[in-house]
């Protein structure tokens, strides 16, 4: 889409989105004369989805809407998102906009959690979209715990296996469990199709590593859809044939020069019935001007939400910076990291046959990190029980950095109840 095309798709966006109440006196009545003109709307914020939900930012007639999801912020207060027609194909276009090419031979086990979040169901119907079989397995269910996933895997043939990285570092768990080796014994698994949190090149190679497979990523959240999809190549990309994306300074102050990392507001310039305009995602991004085999000129490249950070000093480490890190050391599975007065310090499970770290790693990191860093090699199963994998089934999304309070007293053990 050429700029031009973008404008007149946002004036045209912007005419339907004046029918939500929120809308109705913040976007401007004549038509923006310049994409440029955009960046004098005000910026919007979760918060203004909150207050405003259920109905304040619905611009069509609620007898439109067929489907409802809600996301949430740090107050636990809910943020409604309506969907109609042309937003659920939509979703399932941008699926489909991934190099995963779905195909009516797949066989797609969906392992992201269908309860009220919308990438489960944007998955589906991408996948029967293009004429590929689904299994609605789900996740935070006790209904379809990590063993049951492994036999639906093996016996249905699975071809795909789509759902939270997490998710996917869990099952190869629970297969190693069973005698499975993932990489060997799911011979109809070809890829996987994964996101809600950020996969930075290490924990892509792990995963790879593991199941023997190539990894495709989504990006995009309740609110926005899918904003992003890695190409054929692997290469994640913005969908600009949907949004209009800024990257603008933690503060907001000013717009972060191309390639530079910064908080990522988006646009949406379809029909929608709950539009976001110049939303503050909270997410820190690059956005970097390079040219793909595939065609596309942008990078996406998602570093982590703001809020999951560590400072030392002047530096902010972000999960891609943290895992980059990590990637480094003989063990990558499971880890969490926290700031403490000595400095940085990793908490990361053993794997069999490492029983310690090799000679000089740490100096080789404090070098180049320029702080200090620790890094504590704890038995396997102090951060995830597995035996626990074999029985319940439920897990959220992981958390990786931990307050020096927390990290002294252990908190980090078990963090995640699976």
């Amino acid at each position: 889409m050429t700029p031009e095309e973008r404008l007149k798709a946002l004036n045209t966006a912007f005419s339907r989105y004046r029918q939500a109440p929120f809308f109705k006196d913040r976007l401007p009545e004549k038509p923006l004369a310049s994409l440029e003109e955009l960046k004098s709307i005000p910026f919007m914020t979760k918060e203004d989805l909150i207050r405003h939900s259920p109905f304040g930012m619905l611009c069509v007639p609620q007898a439109e809407v067929l489907q409802y999801h809600e996301s949430f912020g740090t107050t636990g207060t809910p943020a409604s998102t309506w969907f109609h027609q042309g937003d659920l194909r939509d979703n399932a276009d941008q699926v489909n906009a991934c190099g995963i090419d779905f195909q009516p031979d797949d066989t797609v086990l969906i392992r992201f959690p269908y309860a009220i979040s919308m990438i489960a169901h944007a998955v589906h119907r991408a996948a029967q979209d293009r004429g590929a079989g689904v299994i609605a397995a789900s996740s935070r269910s006790t209904v379809s715990p990590f063993p049951r996933v492994i036999d639906l895997m093996r016996k249905l043939q699975v071809t795909v296996l789509a759902g939270l990285p997490l998710q996917a570092l869990l099952l190869a768990e629970t297969a190693e469990l069973l005698g499975i080796r993932p990489d060997r014994d799911f011979p109809h698994l070809r890829a996987l199709l994964l996101g809600g949190e950020p996969i930075p090149p290490g924990k892509r190679r792990l995963l790879e590593d593991i199941w023997g497979v190539p990894v495709f990523a989504l990006y995009g959240m309740t609110e926005i859809g899918t904003a992003g999809a890695a190409c054929r190549y692997g290469t994640l990309h913005p969908l600009e044939d949907y949004f209009i994306f800024e990257v603008w300074q933690e503060d907001l102050a000013r717009e972060t020069p191309p390639g530079e990392t910064g908080v990522l507001v988006v646009t949406t310039i379809t029909d929608k019935a709950t539009p976001v305009v110049r939303y503050v995602t909270q997410d820190r991004i690059r956005l970097i001007p390079a040219q793909c085999p595939c065609g596309h000129s942008a990078t996406l490249e998602i570093r982590g939400r703001n809020a999951h950070t560590v400072t030392l000093g002047e530096r902010i480490l972000d999960l891609w910076d943290l895992d980059g890190l990590v990637d480094r050391l003989p063990c990558r599975r499971f880890w969490v990291a926290g700031v403490e007065p000595t400095g940085l310090r990793f908490v990361v499970e053993a794997e069999p046959p490492v029983d310690g770290l090799p000679p000089g790693l740490i100096d080789a990191l404090e070098r180049e990190c320029g702080f200090p860093v620790t890094v504590d090699l704890v038995p396997r199963g102090a951060l995830y029980d597995r035996q626990e994998l074999l029985s319940v089934g439920i897990v959220g999304k992981p958390r990786y950095i931990y307050s020096a309070k927390e990290m002294s007293a252990g908190a980090y053990l078990r963090s995640a109840k699976v």
